[in-house]
């Protein structure tokens, strides 16, 4: 499960990227965000946000997904150095 100090993509500032490292939450939203490409070790940046808290734009896999930050928060991404 998710501690502390793990990073999402919710975490991420526009033109940052992370990889995937795990998708937490319900098992319908894991099968939905694996089947959109959100899957271990996929590159994923993000491209911009809506303010107060609206959707979120991803650049994946050459496509742009659009998620909601309750969503994003579910997406863990690996410790990068």
């Amino acid at each position: 499960m998710a501690g502390n100090s793990d990073k999402t993509l919710a975490d991420l500032k526009p033109g940052q990227d992370g990889v995937v490292r795990e998708i937490t939450g319900s098992l319908d939203l894991k099968r939905r965000l694996s089947a959109l490409g959100l899957v271990n070790g996929t590159t994923v940046s993000l491209g911009h946000k809506a303010p107060l808290g609206g959707p979120r734009a991803y650049d994946v896999l050459n496509y742009t997904l659009s998620l909601r930050s309750e969503e994003a928060a579910q997406v863990l991404l690996r410790q990068t150095e």
